[in-house]
């Protein structure tokens, strides 16, 4: 797989135009096809377009869960991790059924001043040395979680090394909240986020970062998106994320005497980047 940067493309959306080149070609699916059938994977009524087998995988990992999901994942790895034309193939495929979550990464790995392209082709280039890497010989069990988490392992030292300061840890890295979350997957989305979200100063080092979940943080990860395509400024982030607050909400009233304005003037504020927000939004989930 190509992952060479160019300056005017993003490098998702450059994988998802090569993979609509490949779903169009019968010879990527017929190999896909046959592997997962001679795993006992599928049966011979399996799609015959990659896409719609890709769909079918995707569909019967959500309704069959784990079992299902490692069935078709080891199916692939073992030849992933291969050489040569199949191995390529293989590792595509399973980078692509990654592919949304590697894109949630990446809004989430962004701080100021840094493009999304650019983090994105460190989180693509980190997950696809994941895949054709994993030991799978020795672990298959749990291959989708394993595969977040060796690559959030991968992410977090290369933006230790590429993009923090000399020495910094990741916000988080080393504390609590491994009490709060016990799945070291969704923990490193969370220390992800809070890392993004205080750099941004949408979030402060002495919050919870536990608060960061659910729709906080969704509307947290939706601000940082916003701020580093330049959708809102971080004042009006800012007003939008001290407003919507589960607990410990900023009033207008207090917000307006800090600003020095009125408090019709701070509410006129908020509601014209909340249009902005909404305006901008589908962007931000079609990236999913």
């Amino acid at each position: 797989m190509n992952t060479a940067h160019h300056p005017d493309t993003n490098v998702v959306d450059h994988l998802n135009a090569e993979w609509r080149w490949l779903c169009d070609r019968p010879t990527p699916a017929t190999q896909i096809r046959g592997w997962l059938i001679d795993a006992g994977v599928l049966d011979q009524d399996a799609p015959h377009r990659l896409d719609e087998l890709h769909e079918l995988l995707q569909q019967r990992s959500k309704e069959q869960g784990r079992h299902f999901s490692d069935a078709w994942l080891t199916a692939l790895l073992e030849r992933a991790v291969g050489e040569g034309e199949q191995a390529q193939l293989a590792a595509r495929v399973v980078l692509q059924a990654m592919l949304p979550g590697a894109v949630r990464m990446t809004r989430r790995c962004l701080r100021d001043g840094e493009a999304f392209a650019d983090v994105a082709q460190l989180v693509i280039a980190s997950l696809y040395q994941v895949v054709r890497r994993f030991p799978i010989t020795r672990r298959r069990q749990q291959l989708a979680r394993n595969l977040r988490l060796e690559l959030w392992h991968l992410v977090s030292r290369e933006l230790g090394r590429e993009f923090a300061p000399s020495g910094e840890e990741l916000p988080g890295e080393h504390g609590p909240v491994a009490d709060e979350v016990s799945d070291p997957v969704a923990q490193a989305g969370v220390v992800l986020l809070a890392s993004a979200a205080h750099t941004a100063g949408l979030h402060s080092a002495d919050e919870p970062v536990e608060e960061l979940t659910g729709a906080r943080g969704e509307l947290i990860e939706l601000l940082v998106w916003a701020l580093a395509q330049k959708v809102l400024t971080t004042d009006a982030a800012t007003s939008i994320a001290d407003h919507y607050r589960a607990t410990g909400a900023i009033s207008d009233e207090a917000a307006a005497r800090a600003a020095g304005v009125s408090t019709a003037a701070i509410r006129q504020k908020r509601s014209r980047a909340v249009i902005r927000l909404r305006t901008a939004a589908p962007m931000w989930a079609a990236a999913a």
